[in-house]
């Protein structure tokens, strides 16, 4: 029997798939691993991204016992009252938000709630804003005046002329990046013009409401010729935020951590205390009023869950 340390490239049910010395083996797991205490908090005991120990048999099928302790990970909560958490990739280097000027629409606060799970879970993250080429007046000044005084990076790319992709693709090239967003943003063709050989089914917009169809229907990595690794994920329509309380929200708004250190009030929430260093920054316009009404949102849906949690 075969052993060894492999990357899970793909899970799907009990399922999954490990990268092993460049075969694709398909592996379930030790039924150990799916009593163990974990299985409780998880939706899955193993994410795309885990380094995995499998046993290799003769039919050349795969056994998982044991994931191998993770660097970070990229979480979300399940639907539903005895909610899990669902690991969506992990051993990550950036997580990359794709957004599109148009078609869809660019929501920048559903942006900002990605951008604080990053935060939270220390990992590095890029705003990736494709179709470039649908963009009005303002719409590139209005990003970059959103996020002025906050170190995010910020691709500008059209994945239809190719305008910015060779710029994106030596960003993330060698490394480990999750892509994330909604659907019809166009994931899909932008990775479909960094590696054309990959052949990727590119998804339409529903006429009837406007939003992408899903292409991707698992999270699954995808290794390029360069050794760069894609997780792609099917779209996200709605992202909620767990394990954060309302008092700690500030500090994964990245340009709140200095000012916040001038408010009178400590802990400071930003948004009833007088005196308050974020609210004189937002009054000034060193931050943006849109982006200070983003987290108010987020402040507002973080004490709902709080009061639900403990009804």
């Amino acid at each position: 029997m075969e052993t060894g340390i492999g990357t899970v490239v793909k899970v799907f049910g009990m399922y999954s798939t490990v990268l092993f010395e460049g075969r694709r083996i398909n592996c379930v797991l030790r039924g150990k691993m799916r009593r163990a205490e974990s299985t409780r908090h998880y939706s899955s005991p193993v994410a795309v991204g885990d380094l995995a120990r499998i046993e290799i048999d003769r039919e050349g099928t795969g056994v998982i016992s044991e994931i191998l302790p993770r660097k970070n990970a990229f979480s979300r909560k399940e639907k539903g009252r005895n909610r899990k958490e669902d690991v969506i990739a992990s051993n990550l280097d950036r997580i990359v938000i794709i957004q599109s000027f148009d078609d869809p629409r660019l929501n920048l606060r559903f942006v900002d709630r990605l951008s604080v799970r990053a935060r939270k879970d220390g990992i590095p993250m890029l705003l990736c804003i494709n179709k470039r080429d649908l963009a009005v007046k303002g719409d590139v000044s209005h990003v970059m005046e959103y996020y002025d005084n906050a170190p995010i990076d910020l691709a500008l790319v059209s994945a239809r002329t190719g305008r910015g992709i060779d710029d994106f693709g030596r960003f993330i090239a060698g490394s480990t990046s999750l892509f994330v967003g909604y659907s019809g943003v166009g994931k899909t063709s932008i990775l479909n013009r960094l590696y054309p050989d990959l052949d990727l089914r590119v998804s339409e917009i529903s006429e009837s409401t406007g939003k992408g169809r899903h292409t991707t229907t698992n999270v699954e990595m995808i290794y390029s010729v360069d050794g760069t690794r894609i997780v792609d994920t099917p779209g996200l329509r709605e992202f909620g935020l767990f394990d954060i309380e309302p008092e700690s929200a500030g500090d994964y708004f990245y340009e709140f951590g200095d000012l916040a250190a001038e408010c009178a009030f400590r802990p400071c929430s930003h948004d009833h205390e007088p005196d308050c260093g974020v609210k004189r920054m937002v009054e000034s316009g060193r931050i943006h009023g849109e982006r200070y009404i983003s987290y108010l949102n987020i402040l507002q849906s973080l004490r709902k869950s709080r009061e639900r949690k403990y009804q």
